[in-house]
């Protein structure tokens, strides 16, 4: 491990201690894979946590979300800049199509193509799967946490 260089250990970091920047992040994401290059740090440990740690910060999003709007609230504008980071009140829009003319009409001609593009497809890959042309691959893990 460099010694010049603040080294940060998968088990001793702690929220206090994470620099909201992109560039204090990358520092520790560096420092983290550096560990696991070397060898001090297993990397399926290192896979597995960090798998949690996401879903844990999803879960956490999640639980304040309506407390974060609130607090955004009492902003300016919804919008507060707090240790170098921007938050802020974003709105979402999806818009109905469906009381335009001969949009319905698309819309289940569409649904009804990709119902027959999928079966082609699953048929395809049952009976002839060795045959088909590979459009990529990619090799990768998955990590499923126990309850």
């Amino acid at each position: 491990m460099k010694s010049n260089q603040l080294q940060h250990k998968l088990n001793d970091i702690t929220v206090g201690e994470i620099m909201p920047t992109k560039f204090g992040l990358e520092l520790m994401a560096d420092s983290i894979a550096e560990q696991v290059s070397e060898g001090d740090t297993n990397s399926l440990e290192v896979a597995i946590k960090m798998n949690a740690m996401e879903q844990l910060v999803k879960m956490v999003r999640e639980k304040i979300s309506v407390n974060v709007l609130d607090e955004l609230n009492k902003y300016p504008k919804g919008k507060a800049d707090i240790n170098g980071a921007s938050v802020s009140i974003m709105e979402s829009i999806k818009y109905d199509f469906s009381h335009l003319p001969g949009w319905s009409e698309l819309d289940e001609q569409i649904s009804v193509l990709k119902e027959k593009q999928k079966a082609i497809e699953d048929h395809e890959k049952t009976y002839y799967k060795g045959n088909l042309p590979v459009k990529s691959c990619t090799t990768t893990f998955k990590i499923s946490l126990s309850k």
